[in-house]
Protein backbone atom coordinates (compact mmCIF):
# COMPACT_ATOMS: atom_id res chain seq x y z
CA UNK A 1 0.00 0.00 0.00
CA UNK A 2 1.34 3.43 -0.98
CA UNK A 3 1.56 6.43 1.33
CA UNK A 4 0.46 9.83 0.02
CA UNK A 5 1.63 13.14 1.45
CA UNK A 6 -0.17 16.36 0.49
CA UNK A 7 1.51 19.76 0.70
CA UNK A 8 0.50 23.26 -0.40
CA UNK A 9 2.56 26.33 -1.28
CA UNK A 10 1.10 29.82 -1.53
CA UNK A 11 1.72 32.20 -4.42
CA UNK A 12 4.19 34.37 -2.47
CA UNK A 13 6.04 31.27 -1.35
CA UNK A 14 6.27 30.07 -4.95
CA UNK A 15 7.55 33.48 -6.07
CA UNK A 16 10.22 33.36 -3.38
CA UNK A 17 11.21 29.85 -4.40
CA UNK A 18 11.36 30.79 -8.08
CA UNK A 19 13.57 33.79 -7.35
CA UNK A 20 15.92 31.60 -5.29
CA UNK A 21 15.92 29.19 -8.22
CA UNK A 22 17.54 31.86 -10.40
CA UNK A 23 20.76 31.36 -8.42
CA UNK A 24 20.76 27.63 -9.15
CA UNK A 25 19.86 28.37 -12.76
CA UNK A 26 22.97 30.51 -13.16
CA UNK A 27 25.08 27.76 -11.55
CA UNK A 28 23.57 25.15 -13.89
CA UNK A 29 24.18 27.39 -16.91
CA UNK A 30 27.83 28.00 -16.01
CA UNK A 31 28.29 24.30 -15.26
CA UNK A 32 26.83 23.34 -18.65
CA UNK A 33 29.17 25.73 -20.45
CA UNK A 34 32.19 24.25 -18.67
CA UNK A 35 31.01 20.69 -19.41
CA UNK A 36 30.41 21.41 -23.11
CA UNK A 37 33.69 23.26 -23.62
CA UNK A 38 35.74 20.60 -21.82
CA UNK A 39 33.94 17.81 -23.69
CA UNK A 40 34.61 19.37 -27.11
CA UNK A 41 38.20 20.12 -26.18
CA UNK A 42 38.62 16.46 -25.24
CA UNK A 43 36.84 15.38 -28.45
CA UNK A 44 39.24 17.36 -30.63
CA UNK A 45 42.23 15.97 -28.73
CA UNK A 46 40.85 12.43 -28.86
CA UNK A 47 40.24 12.44 -32.62
CA UNK A 48 43.68 13.93 -33.21
CA UNK A 49 45.28 11.27 -31.00
CA UNK A 50 43.37 8.48 -32.77
CA UNK A 51 44.62 9.72 -36.14
CA UNK A 52 48.13 9.84 -34.74
CA UNK A 53 48.11 6.27 -33.44
CA UNK A 54 46.62 5.04 -36.74
CA UNK A 55 49.58 6.60 -38.56
CA UNK A 56 52.30 5.48 -36.15
CA UNK A 57 51.27 1.99 -35.03
CA UNK A 58 53.32 -1.04 -36.06
CA UNK A 59 51.66 -4.47 -36.08
CA UNK A 60 53.88 -7.22 -34.69
CA UNK A 61 53.70 -10.94 -33.90
CA UNK A 62 53.33 -11.98 -30.28
CA UNK A 63 55.70 -14.98 -30.39
CA UNK A 64 58.95 -13.04 -29.90
CA UNK A 65 60.22 -9.79 -28.40
CA UNK A 66 61.97 -7.78 -31.09
CA UNK A 67 64.33 -5.17 -29.63
CA UNK A 68 63.95 -3.12 -32.82
CA UNK A 69 60.43 -2.20 -31.69
CA UNK A 70 61.55 -0.87 -28.31
CA UNK A 71 59.77 2.41 -27.58
CA UNK A 72 57.47 2.09 -30.60
CA UNK A 73 53.68 2.03 -30.64
CA UNK A 74 52.82 -1.58 -31.45
CA UNK A 75 49.70 -3.62 -32.07
CA UNK A 76 49.46 -7.34 -31.43
CA UNK A 77 46.77 -9.95 -30.87
CA UNK A 78 46.61 -13.41 -29.39
CA UNK A 79 45.65 -15.56 -26.43
CA UNK A 80 46.04 -13.93 -23.02
CA UNK A 81 46.51 -16.53 -20.27
CA UNK A 82 47.96 -17.12 -16.84
CA UNK A 83 49.16 -19.95 -14.62
CA UNK A 84 48.15 -18.10 -11.44
CA UNK A 85 45.66 -19.66 -9.03
CA UNK A 86 43.34 -17.01 -7.58
CA UNK A 87 41.68 -17.50 -4.21
CA UNK A 88 38.87 -16.28 -2.03
CA UNK A 89 39.76 -17.75 1.34
CA UNK A 90 36.44 -16.79 2.96
CA UNK A 91 34.50 -19.11 0.64
CA UNK A 92 37.33 -21.53 -0.07
CA UNK A 93 37.22 -20.79 -3.81
CA UNK A 94 40.34 -21.48 -5.91
CA UNK A 95 40.51 -21.06 -9.67
CA UNK A 96 43.04 -20.63 -12.44
CA UNK A 97 41.89 -17.31 -13.88
CA UNK A 98 42.97 -13.85 -14.89
CA UNK A 99 40.37 -12.31 -12.55
CA UNK A 100 38.25 -13.80 -9.78
CA UNK A 101 35.34 -11.60 -8.72
CA UNK A 102 32.52 -11.95 -6.20
CA UNK A 103 29.43 -9.79 -6.05
CA UNK A 104 27.59 -9.55 -2.74
CA UNK A 105 24.05 -8.20 -2.33
CA UNK A 106 21.43 -7.93 0.39
CA UNK A 107 17.62 -8.10 0.23
CA UNK A 108 16.12 -4.80 1.39
CA UNK A 109 13.09 -2.58 1.43
CA UNK A 110 13.53 0.30 -1.04
CA UNK A 111 11.49 3.51 -1.04
CA UNK A 112 10.44 5.22 -4.27
CA UNK A 113 8.53 8.49 -4.59
CA UNK A 114 6.91 10.63 -7.26
CA UNK A 115 5.12 13.95 -7.01
CA UNK A 116 2.17 15.41 -8.93
CA UNK A 117 1.46 19.13 -8.68
CA UNK A 118 -1.76 21.01 -9.34
CA UNK A 119 -2.13 24.77 -9.69
CA UNK A 120 -5.00 26.63 -8.03
CA UNK A 121 -6.60 30.01 -8.48
CA UNK A 122 -4.67 32.85 -6.80
CA UNK A 123 -1.38 31.22 -7.80
CA UNK A 124 -1.03 28.63 -5.02
CA UNK A 125 0.00 25.07 -5.78
CA UNK A 126 -0.79 21.75 -4.14
CA UNK A 127 1.47 18.74 -4.45
CA UNK A 128 0.72 15.09 -3.78
CA UNK A 129 3.78 12.94 -3.16
CA UNK A 130 3.27 9.19 -3.33
CA UNK A 131 5.71 6.90 -1.53
CA UNK A 132 5.88 3.27 -2.62
CA UNK A 133 7.91 0.41 -1.18
CA UNK A 134 9.32 -2.72 -2.74
CA UNK A 135 11.71 -5.48 -1.77
CA UNK A 136 14.76 -6.01 -3.98
CA UNK A 137 18.38 -7.14 -4.01
CA UNK A 138 20.77 -4.20 -3.60
CA UNK A 139 24.55 -3.96 -3.34
CA UNK A 140 24.57 -2.17 0.04
CA UNK A 141 22.19 -1.78 3.00
CA UNK A 142 19.38 0.79 2.79
CA UNK A 143 18.73 3.04 5.80
CA UNK A 144 15.02 2.54 6.48
CA UNK A 145 14.98 5.05 9.34
CA UNK A 146 14.47 7.81 6.76
CA UNK A 147 11.41 6.15 5.18
CA UNK A 148 8.20 8.18 5.29
CA UNK A 149 6.06 5.20 6.24
CA UNK A 150 6.79 2.88 9.14
CA UNK A 151 6.63 -0.88 8.83
CA UNK A 152 9.34 -1.28 6.18
CA UNK A 153 12.31 -1.92 8.46
CA UNK A 154 15.60 -3.18 7.11
CA UNK A 155 17.15 -5.32 9.82
CA UNK A 156 20.59 -6.76 10.32
CA UNK A 157 23.97 -5.82 8.86
CA UNK A 158 25.59 -6.94 5.62
CA UNK A 159 28.26 -9.51 6.44
CA UNK A 160 29.59 -10.27 2.97
CA UNK A 161 31.33 -7.75 0.72
CA UNK A 162 32.01 -7.45 -3.00
CA UNK A 163 35.60 -7.86 -4.14
CA UNK A 164 37.99 -9.14 -6.77
CA UNK A 165 41.57 -10.27 -7.30
CA UNK A 166 43.67 -10.25 -10.48
CA UNK A 167 46.46 -12.55 -11.62
CA UNK A 168 49.92 -11.05 -11.17
CA UNK A 169 51.37 -12.58 -14.35
CA UNK A 170 49.30 -12.62 -17.55
CA UNK A 171 51.09 -13.38 -20.80
CA UNK A 172 50.31 -12.64 -24.43
CA UNK A 173 52.71 -14.85 -26.34
CA UNK A 174 56.20 -13.74 -25.33
CA UNK A 175 54.90 -10.57 -23.67
CA UNK A 176 53.63 -9.74 -20.18
CA UNK A 177 50.50 -7.64 -19.75
CA UNK A 178 50.89 -4.84 -17.15
CA UNK A 179 48.13 -4.37 -14.48
CA UNK A 180 46.34 -1.49 -16.31
CA UNK A 181 45.80 -3.72 -19.36
CA UNK A 182 44.78 -6.70 -17.24
CA UNK A 183 42.07 -4.49 -15.68
CA UNK A 184 40.62 -3.87 -19.16
CA UNK A 185 39.86 -7.56 -19.68
CA UNK A 186 36.18 -8.02 -18.81
CA UNK A 187 34.88 -11.05 -20.73
CA UNK A 188 33.61 -12.78 -17.59
CA UNK A 189 31.54 -15.89 -17.00
CA UNK A 190 29.79 -17.26 -13.88
CA UNK A 191 31.74 -19.52 -11.54
CA UNK A 192 29.47 -21.90 -9.59
CA UNK A 193 30.56 -22.63 -6.02
CA UNK A 194 30.51 -26.38 -5.40
CA UNK A 195 31.37 -26.64 -1.71
CA UNK A 196 31.34 -24.36 1.32
CA UNK A 197 34.00 -24.31 4.03
CA UNK A 198 32.84 -25.69 7.37
CA UNK A 199 32.62 -22.26 9.03
CA UNK A 200 30.04 -21.09 6.45
CA UNK A 201 27.80 -24.16 6.41
CA UNK A 202 25.71 -22.77 9.27
CA UNK A 203 25.61 -19.25 7.75
CA UNK A 204 24.01 -20.20 4.46
CA UNK A 205 23.79 -22.72 1.66
CA UNK A 206 24.34 -23.19 -2.05
CA UNK A 207 21.65 -23.09 -4.72
CA UNK A 208 22.79 -23.66 -8.31
CA UNK A 209 26.34 -22.70 -7.35
CA UNK A 210 25.28 -19.45 -5.66
CA UNK A 211 25.75 -18.83 -1.92
CA UNK A 212 22.86 -17.33 0.03
CA UNK A 213 21.58 -16.98 3.56
CA UNK A 214 17.98 -17.66 4.47
CA UNK A 215 15.89 -20.71 3.70
CA UNK A 216 14.93 -20.18 0.06
CA UNK A 217 16.53 -18.07 -2.65
CA UNK A 218 13.22 -17.86 -4.52
CA UNK A 219 11.39 -16.34 -1.54
CA UNK A 220 14.05 -14.30 0.29
CA UNK A 221 13.43 -12.39 3.50
CA UNK A 222 14.61 -8.92 4.46
CA UNK A 223 18.26 -9.11 5.48
CA UNK A 224 19.06 -12.20 3.43
CA UNK A 225 22.32 -12.04 1.50
CA UNK A 226 23.73 -13.70 -1.58
CA UNK A 227 27.18 -13.92 -3.15
CA UNK A 228 27.86 -14.76 -6.80
CA UNK A 229 31.27 -15.59 -8.23
CA UNK A 230 32.59 -14.99 -11.75
CA UNK A 231 35.93 -15.27 -13.53
CA UNK A 232 37.75 -13.76 -16.46
CA UNK A 233 39.59 -16.69 -17.96
CA UNK A 234 42.06 -16.97 -20.79
CA UNK A 235 40.88 -15.39 -24.01
CA UNK A 236 41.84 -13.65 -27.21
CA UNK A 237 42.75 -9.97 -26.87
CA UNK A 238 44.19 -7.19 -29.00
CA UNK A 239 46.65 -4.70 -27.53
CA UNK A 240 47.88 -1.31 -28.73
CA UNK A 241 50.57 0.27 -26.56
CA UNK A 242 54.26 1.21 -26.48
CA UNK A 243 56.64 -1.76 -26.28
CA UNK A 244 58.94 -1.73 -23.25
CA UNK A 245 61.15 -4.83 -23.36
CA UNK A 246 58.64 -7.69 -22.93
CA UNK A 247 55.82 -5.48 -21.64
CA UNK A 248 54.04 -2.22 -22.45
CA UNK A 249 53.30 1.30 -21.28
CA UNK A 250 50.86 3.98 -22.45
CA UNK A 251 51.39 5.90 -25.68
CA UNK A 252 51.36 9.68 -25.20
CA UNK A 253 50.20 11.62 -28.25
CA UNK A 254 51.63 15.02 -29.20
CA UNK A 255 48.64 16.75 -27.63
CA UNK A 256 49.17 14.89 -24.33
CA UNK A 257 46.36 12.37 -24.77
CA UNK A 258 47.31 8.88 -23.54
CA UNK A 259 46.33 5.65 -25.27
CA UNK A 260 46.75 2.32 -23.48
CA UNK A 261 44.39 0.00 -25.30
CA UNK A 262 43.16 -3.55 -24.89
CA UNK A 263 40.04 -4.99 -26.52
CA UNK A 264 38.66 -8.51 -26.31
CA UNK A 265 38.92 -10.46 -29.54
CA UNK A 266 41.37 -10.69 -32.42
CA UNK A 267 41.19 -7.23 -33.99
CA UNK A 268 43.38 -5.60 -36.60
CA UNK A 269 45.10 -2.29 -35.84
CA UNK A 270 42.46 -0.49 -37.92
CA UNK A 271 39.66 -2.19 -35.97
CA UNK A 272 41.23 -1.23 -32.63
CA UNK A 273 41.38 2.41 -33.70
CA UNK A 274 37.78 2.21 -34.93
CA UNK A 275 36.61 0.66 -31.64
CA UNK A 276 38.38 3.42 -29.72
CA UNK A 277 36.74 6.12 -31.83
CA UNK A 278 33.30 4.50 -31.52
CA UNK A 279 33.62 4.37 -27.73
CA UNK A 280 34.83 7.98 -27.58
CA UNK A 281 32.05 9.16 -29.90
CA UNK A 282 29.38 7.52 -27.72
CA UNK A 283 30.78 9.22 -24.60
CA UNK A 284 30.98 12.59 -26.41
CA UNK A 285 27.29 12.49 -27.33
CA UNK A 286 26.29 11.41 -23.81
CA UNK A 287 28.16 14.41 -22.39
CA UNK A 288 26.72 16.72 -25.05
CA UNK A 289 23.22 15.63 -24.13
CA UNK A 290 24.07 16.13 -20.46
CA UNK A 291 25.44 19.62 -21.16
CA UNK A 292 22.35 20.58 -23.17
CA UNK A 293 19.98 19.30 -20.46
CA UNK A 294 21.90 21.13 -17.74
CA UNK A 295 21.76 24.35 -19.77
CA UNK A 296 18.05 23.89 -20.50
CA UNK A 297 17.34 23.45 -16.79
CA UNK A 298 19.48 26.49 -15.96
CA UNK A 299 17.64 28.77 -18.39
CA UNK A 300 14.28 27.33 -17.32
CA UNK A 301 15.07 28.15 -13.68
CA UNK A 302 15.98 31.72 -14.63
CA UNK A 303 12.69 32.15 -16.53
CA UNK A 304 10.58 30.34 -13.93
CA UNK A 305 9.47 33.52 -12.06
CA UNK A 306 7.62 34.69 -15.20
CA UNK A 307 5.28 31.69 -15.24
CA UNK A 308 4.78 31.84 -11.46
CA UNK A 309 3.83 35.52 -11.71
CA UNK A 310 1.29 34.61 -14.38
CA UNK A 311 -0.13 31.76 -12.28
CA UNK A 312 -2.63 34.10 -10.65
CA UNK A 313 -4.74 32.70 -13.49
CA UNK A 314 -3.57 29.05 -13.90
CA UNK A 315 -4.41 28.83 -17.63
CA UNK A 316 -2.43 32.01 -18.34
CA UNK A 317 0.42 30.70 -16.20
CA UNK A 318 0.46 27.41 -18.09
CA UNK A 319 0.65 29.33 -21.39
CA UNK A 320 3.54 31.47 -20.15
CA UNK A 321 5.22 28.33 -18.79
CA UNK A 322 4.92 26.67 -22.20
CA UNK A 323 6.39 29.72 -23.96
CA UNK A 324 9.29 30.06 -21.51
CA UNK A 325 9.91 26.30 -21.75
CA UNK A 326 10.15 26.53 -25.53
CA UNK A 327 12.42 29.56 -25.27
CA UNK A 328 14.64 27.71 -22.76
CA UNK A 329 14.81 24.71 -25.12
CA UNK A 330 15.69 26.77 -28.18
CA UNK A 331 18.16 28.94 -26.27
CA UNK A 332 19.87 25.88 -24.80
CA UNK A 333 20.00 24.23 -28.23
CA UNK A 334 21.37 27.39 -29.85
CA UNK A 335 24.01 28.09 -27.24
CA UNK A 336 25.03 24.42 -27.05
CA UNK A 337 25.42 24.23 -30.83
CA UNK A 338 27.36 27.50 -30.82
CA UNK A 339 29.75 26.25 -28.12
CA UNK A 340 30.26 22.96 -29.96
CA UNK A 341 30.70 24.77 -33.28
CA UNK A 342 33.25 27.27 -31.99
CA UNK A 343 35.24 24.40 -30.52
CA UNK A 344 35.27 22.62 -33.87
CA UNK A 345 35.83 25.50 -36.31
CA UNK A 346 39.58 25.27 -35.96
CA UNK A 347 39.62 21.49 -36.40
CA UNK A 348 36.80 20.75 -38.85
CA UNK A 349 35.69 24.07 -40.38
CA UNK A 350 32.82 22.62 -42.45
CA UNK A 351 31.25 20.81 -39.50
CA UNK A 352 31.89 23.74 -37.17
CA UNK A 353 30.31 26.30 -39.46
CA UNK A 354 27.30 24.02 -40.07
CA UNK A 355 26.70 23.67 -36.35
CA UNK A 356 27.12 27.42 -35.88
CA UNK A 357 24.49 28.01 -38.55
CA UNK A 358 22.07 25.67 -36.76
CA UNK A 359 22.67 27.62 -33.57
CA UNK A 360 21.77 30.86 -35.36
CA UNK A 361 18.57 29.24 -36.64
CA UNK A 362 17.56 28.43 -33.04
CA UNK A 363 18.00 32.06 -32.02
CA UNK A 364 16.01 33.24 -35.07
CA UNK A 365 13.18 30.94 -33.99
CA UNK A 366 13.31 32.44 -30.50
CA UNK A 367 13.01 35.98 -31.91
CA UNK A 368 10.10 34.94 -34.13
CA UNK A 369 8.38 33.27 -31.18
CA UNK A 370 8.75 36.40 -29.05
CA UNK A 371 7.49 38.64 -31.86
CA UNK A 372 4.52 36.33 -32.45
CA UNK A 373 3.62 36.41 -28.74
CA UNK A 374 3.86 40.21 -28.70
CA UNK A 375 1.66 40.48 -31.78
CA UNK A 376 -1.01 38.25 -30.23
CA UNK A 377 -1.03 40.32 -27.05
CA UNK A 378 -1.44 43.55 -29.06
CA UNK A 379 -4.30 42.03 -31.05
CA UNK A 380 -5.97 41.01 -27.78
CA UNK A 381 -5.59 44.57 -26.44
CA UNK A 382 -6.80 46.32 -29.62
CA UNK A 383 -9.53 44.22 -31.25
Amino acid sequence: MALQEVSSTGWFGRIGGAIKGIFFGVIFFIGSMVLLVMNERNAVRDISANKEIAQNVVSIENNEVNAANEGKLVHLSGLAKTDDILRNTEFGVEQNAIRLKWNASIYQWVEKSHTKSKKKMSGSESAVTTYEYEKKWVVSPVDSSEFKEAGHDNVGQQKFKTGSVNASLVTLGAFRLPPPLIEKMDASKPLPVTKLPANLEKSGKLTNGLFHTGKDLQTPQIGDEKVEFSIVGKGDVSVMAVQSKDSFFAYKAKNGKEKFLLYDGLLSAEQVVQEEETKAKFLRWILRAGGFFLMFMGIAFVLKPLSVLADIIPIFGSFVGGVTGLIAFLAAAGISLAVIAISWVTFRPVLGITLLALGVVCFVLIVKKLKGSSARRLQGTHP
